[in-house]
């Protein structure tokens, strides 16, 4: 585990730009003060404003079109290392009175103070966790529905991301739960769908290595998502219900994580980020998945070249000169 540790370390003292940005939000780089209004993003991910011009945004965005080790990547080949759950120690209190939920513009994203994970010699604290979609991170090659980037923070300002990938549950998997919300565009209600209250389990599916056991939607997003209509207007901010943090915990506990050292998938794009990508998968259910498309939208950015390949935008430019 030390060599493994060291590998990485050695990678991110080779690319550490200034860090901020989504990722970062509520971290140090970018707090937000207890009461104040929620700040909407300036970038976006569609045309004049999205990934293609973040670096002609601001002049700190450089590393978006120059950086050798930016995110997302495809998750394949040895663009990664695989890391085993059992080196890494997370431990997430649950939010018995639930916390912050706010809409960024960029995202929506969950307030989660107070976890912590080790990871060789590495002290890391939660700081929150937002929602891609789809997935910003492809699976040998495969978008999935969503995705959730957990951010943490050591003492000496690191960040690591753990990326999990979320999937959209079959109707058989989906029994209804007793809280209803609205449906996405129509605004129809809708039934929230939750997992059962059961220890039966669905089969196991030779989809991947490491499959969930069971193929039911996560507690804990369709607890979370079951808010997502009060914070439908960027800059808005709700109360969550209960958070249990555990279930997520023991799921990644499962499986491996495929780690490498990249970049914020925000602007400034800035570099030095580990990035942890579970092997395991989340669900929602269908109308959950639908309701909250509603709200974010699209928000991935594109895929980047391996890390240390030249940046795929600085190449698309070589290519457009000639230069090639």
């Amino acid at each position: 585990m030390a060599r493994l540790f060291r590998s990485f370390m050695l990678a991110a003292a080779a690319s550490v730009t200034p860090v901020w940005s989504l990722c970062s939000h509520n971290t140090f780089l970018h707090p937000r003060e207890e009461g104040k209004a929620v700040e909407v993003k300036k970038f976006g991910y569609i045309g004049v404003t999205g990934p293609l011009f973040w670096s002609s945004l601001a002049p700190e965005n450089t590393a978006c079109s120059t950086g050798r080790r930016q995110s997302p990547i495809d998750m394949t080949g040895t663009s990664f290392n695989m890391v085993p759950s059992s080196e890494i120690q997370i431990d997430i209190p649950d939010f018995t009175e639930g916390t912050e939920f706010e809409n960024l513009g960029t995202t929506i994203e969950v307030i989660a103070k107070g976890g912590s994970m080790t990871f060789g010699e590495k002290q890391y604290t939660l700081q929150q966790f937002h929602f891609h979609l789809p997935s910003e991170h492809l699976d040998n090659g495969t978008s999935r529905a969503m995705e959730m980037h957990m951010v943490w923070q050591t003492e000496n300002q690191e960040l690591a991301v753990i990326g999990t990938y979320i999937d959209v549950a079959t109707e058989a998997d989906a029994p209804p739960a007793r809280f209803r919300i609205r449906g996405s565009r129509s605004h129809r209600e809708q039934e929230v769908i939750m997992p059962p209250s059961t220890n039966e389990t669905a089969p196991v599916r030779p989809v991947r290595p490491d499959s969930p056991v069971s193929d039911a939607p996560t507690v804990l997003l369709e607890t979370i998502f079951s808010t997502v209509d009060a914070i439908r207007t960027p800059g808005t901010v709700t109360q969550t219900p209960p958070l249990i943090l555990s279930e997520v915990v023991n799921i990644w506990k499962s499986g491996h994580f495929q780690g490498y050292i990249g970049s914020l998938t925000t602007p400034p794009c800035s570099e030095g980020v580990m990035w942890l990508v579970s092997t395991q998968t989340l669900r929602i259910s269908p109308l959950t998945f639908e309701n909250v498309r509603s709200v974010i939208g699209f928000n991935s950015r594109f895929t980047q070249n391996a890390p240390g390949q030249d940046n795929i935008l600085a190449k698309a430019g070589c290519a457009a000169a000639g230069t090639v």
